[in-house]
Parts: C-alpha cells; sequence; structure tokens
C-alpha cells in the first residue's frame, strides 16, 4: 500500500476528512488472493450445501454432540446419514400439515420454500373476540 493510501484512509476512519469514492476506485487491492478465492467458493454454494460442510467438519473435529449443538435446520428430504439430526430437516411437501389463516377458510402451508416459518394468526380462535369493559 502506497503512503498517500495509507494516509487517506488513517485520515477518513479518524474522521479528520470525508470519503472521496473517485480516490477509494483507485486504490490498490490489499486483500489476500486466497482469501478473495475462498469467499468466492463460499458465494457460490447454497445455505445447505454449507450446512453440510459445516457439519462435516464438526462432526470430524469436535464429535457427534458438537454437531447436534450447533446444527442449523435443512430445508431437504434427502437422507443425510450419519451427518442427519433426529428431527431437524424442514420436508415442504404436499403432505405438510396446514395453517389456518386469519380467515381460516384458504388453509397454506406452514412455511415458505425456504423453510421460513409463516406467521398464523387468529385462524385458531373459534370465533371472533370482543374486549368489553365494565363500568
Amino acid at each position: 500500500m502506497k503512503s498517500d493510501e495509507y494516509a487517506y484512509l488513517e485520515d477518513t476512519l479518524a474522521g479528520r476528512r470525508q470519503r472521496d469514492p473517485a480516490f477509494e476506485a483507485q486504490l490498490s487491492d490489499v486483500a489476500d488472493p486466497r482469501a478473495e478465492e475462498r469467499q468466492r467458493l463460499i458465494d457460490s454454494k447454497t445455505p445447505t450445501q454449507r450446512e453440510l460442510e459445516q457439519r462435516q467438519y464438526s462432526l470430524s473435529v469436535y464429535g457427534k454432540e458438537h454437531m447436534k449443538r450447533f446444527a442449523r435446520p435443512i430445508v431437504s428430504d434427502k437422507p443425510l446419514g450419519e451427518l442427519q439430526i433426529p428431527s431437524d430437516q424442514i420436508i415442504v411437501s404436499a403432505s405438510t400439515p396446514q395453517m389456518r389463516g386469519h380467515n381460516a377458510e384458504r388453509p397454506g402451508p406452514w412455511c415458505d420454500k425456504n423453510g421460513t416459518p409463516i406467521l398464523q394468526n387468529h385462524g385458531g380462535c373459534p370465533q371472533r373476540q370482543v374486549l368489553q369493559i365494565r363500568a
């Protein structure tokens, strides 16, 4: 890194000067190319692939209990073998339980295609509730 680039970064981070987008576009890259390649590799994977990779690492380095404790749920219907944790897979299919929505007439799945839960509200109430204030 050149001395003027270093001085610019130092002054900007200390709050002694405003940011200059034109100058920042000219700055030389100081990132490690190996770190950039690793980040590109990570970004190219799906969340499920990253989770499976993390589970494999946790299993091999720390053991089954550590993997169970720190694993995240997976949206998949494939068998995972040794990486499977009982009742952690979120399976989205036609036989998924239906939720009762706001009007309870249009049932739908309890989660979207990414496995995020859908807000359920007021469909389970058998009748309309009214707040009554007595004097």
